[in-house]
């Protein structure tokens, strides 16, 4: 393995590369979801997101934690990485059965027989991410996210033209089920061809292994059905446009949040899990919370207030249903991004326990609220707000377990995550309060994320001062923006 891991310079150059990387990711992504979204109906995407909702409910008893659990230990021996390839292998392989076994009763569920067809398709690409190569997760331990991201960003630029030319020539909902199909066995093919490593079948390190992962997997498994719960609920009590239009609302707000969030994590779980004592970590921890939230933060609210014109611009007049559901949603995939901080810090940590209980107890607030406001007859407006009033919840919860266990003020992780988000809601409701200036949306869109920008660092560093000036997240990026500015 290579030496710079342990080095504050490989660090930070790891996480320019992931977090740049991701950028250029999300925004082929993006482009793929403007395209498509004028290609195809919000019916096309409702009947994808259904089935795509029974396809993440299985994949989560895919995430075992053998990743995690390979990247906490110091020194591996080959029988690691081969018990751990193996395991992945019988697990997908079972999944695939599974996912297969339950397509007819889905679409029953969601009363759609289109989405039967679709999710026997979709198992395909559990027998191929089984067989990925293990040998991958060397990239995270030696900090190579270049190489990791160019293996993800080639498969994602291949699928993206196959998912766009199959939707102008079928224009069905088919081009997003061989799109995703055609990604998961490029990353497959890929893994071999970038990384070197040939794993064999061997189950002799079975036992450590598994005692690592449980919890790890018990809080994946709750994280992935938190986000999926609105889904399921309103896609068994509404139409499909609604449920499309609510689907790609969410994906947007994933895009600009979370997914950017999540590669931060894949360099600050291997941070965490090499800094020594967790409870010795608060400091480093706080600047980490504030740095999350600084990013999305106005993320989240910077996309909800210019949503209207947003979806116009990028997915047409025909998604006018999803501009009330856009806000509420990606406020709280904003804040959701930063509770997977916690999560995974918590993992790295030593503390998977703790990480599994806090997720679970997310999970029974999201279950227990969507499912009553759905009851009483409440529409999918009002189940996404009921979910961002959850999602405020269960961060606040994770601050306190996390000041818990790292022994550090619960006050300062607090203030470190409020601020941004307070310059954040400033902003957003400013931009939100400005007047209309030209009929187009697109120069509407552009004027008011301008000013809201400028406006989101402005309030950033006047709390930052207010507070006095504290040695934080914000510092360190004053600091780092002084610097250019002399350059320039």
């Amino acid at each position: 393995m290579s030496g710079e891991a342990g080095k504050p310079r490989g660090v930070y150059r790891g996480a320019a590369v992931a977090v740049g990387l991701t950028w250029v990711l999300r925004a082929i992504g993006l482009v793929s979801v403007f395209i498509l979204a004028r290609l195809l109906t919000p019916s096309d995407f409702g009947v994808v997101g259904l089935a795509m909702t029974a396809v993440a409910l299985v994949e989560t008893f895919s995430y075992l934690g053998m990743k995690q659990a390979l990247l906490r230990m110091d020194r591996l021996e080959r029988d690691y990485y081969d018990t751990a390839w193996t395991i992945q292998i019988v697990m997908f392989a079972l999944l695939a059965l599974v996912l297969f076994a339950i397509a007819g009763p889905a679409a029953a569920f969601f009363a759609e027989p289109r989405v039967e067809p679709v999710i026997y398709a979709l198992s395909l690409r559990f027998l191929m991410l089984g067989l990925m190569n293990i040998g991958v997760v060397e990239f995270e331990r030696d900090f190579a996210f270049g190489r990791d991201l160019k293996m993800k960003g080639t498969a994602r630029i291949v699928s993206f033209f196959v998912t766009v030319g199959l939707a102008l020539w079928l224009r069905s909902y088919w081009a997003l089920v061989a799109g995703m199909i055609v990604q998961s066995l490029l990353l497959t093919i890929l893994s071999y061809t970038m990384q070197p490593y040939r794993p064999r079948l061997s189950l002799a390190r079975r036992a450590e292994l598994l005692g690592v992962s449980l919890w790890i997997f018990v809080g994946v498994v709750a994280q992935t059905i938190y986000s999926q719960v609105e889904r399921i609920v309103i896609g068994r009590t509404a139409d499909t446009g609604t449920v499309g239009a609510f689907s790609v609302s969410k994906d947007v707000s994933n895009i600009l949040t979370q997914e950017i969030a999540m590669a931060l994590n894949r360099v600050t779980f291997v941070t965490t899990a090499r800094s020594g004592a967790f409870s010795e970590q608060g400091e480093r921890i706080s600047r980490s919370l504030g740095g999350y939230a600084m990013m999305a933060a106005p993320m989240g609210l910077g996309l909800a207030a210019v949503a209207e014109f947003f979806i116009r611009v990028f997915l047409g007049d025909q998604w006018g249903a999803a501009v009330p559901l856009v806000a509420p949603i990606a406020v709280a995939t904003a804040l959701m991004a930063v509770f997977r901080l916690i999560a995974s810090s918590l993992q790295a940590g030593g503390h998977e326990r703790a990480s599994g209980l806090v997720s679970l107890a997310g999970l029974a607030g999201m279950l227990a609220a969507v499912i009553a406001v759905a009851d009483a007859g409440g529409s999918p407006l009002r189940i996404a707000q009921t979910g961002l009033g959850v999602s405020i919840a269960t961060l606040l919860l994770g601050l306190f377990v996390m000041a818990y266990y790292a022994r550090h003020s619960i006050v300062q992780f607090v203030v470190a995550v409020v601020r941004p988000f307070f310059a954040a809601t400033i902003m957003y409701f400013a931009v939100r309060a400005l007047p209309g200036l030209s009929p187009s949306p697109l120069l509407e869109l552009v004027w008011r994320a301008t000013v809201g920008a400028a406006l989101y660092g402005v309030m950033l560093w006047v709390l930052w001062f207010v507070s006095g000036r504290p040695k934080s997240s914000e510092s360190e990026l004053f600091r780092v923006a002084r610097k250019f500015a002399r350059l320039g």
